[in-house]
């Protein structure tokens, strides 16, 4: 079960981190991959937040794409823009924050699995 909010994306007004709709697709496209190994693909995405009323539309619809494998003709219109803004690349901290949660599910699916 996945919490699929769009406060991080660029135009939140809340939360104004840059991620555009292209970075939801590639992490639905991510955690479905992830469904597919570990739970032999069920996957559950609860949408909980972002609040940009003009932006939070075009993020949705690229998880929906993504998880239905169907394109629709709707193009981002900001996603050229945004996307050319600085600050894009993950930063070392950031980097880290990942690595240490992966090891963590490792550790976990390693306990899991010598429980059974």
């Amino acid at each position: 079960m996945i919490s699929c909010g769009f406060d991080c994306s660029f135009f939140d007004p809340l939360g104004s981190m840059m991620c555009h709709s292209e970075t939801f697709r590639y992490l639905t496209h991510q955690v479905k991959e992830l469904a597919d190994r570990c739970c032999s693909g069920r996957l559950i995405l609860l949408h909980e937040g972002g609040y940009s009323e003009v932006y939070a539309p075009f993020c949705g619809l690229a998880v929906l794409e993504e998880l239905t494998g169907i394109r629709s003709k709707v193009q981002d219109p900001y996603l050229e823009e945004v996307s050319m803004l600085g600050h894009q690349d993950l930063q070392p901290h950031q980097q880290q924050t990942i690595h240490c949660s992966l090891e963590k599910v490792r550790e976990a699916r390693k306990q899991k699995l010598s429980m059974c």
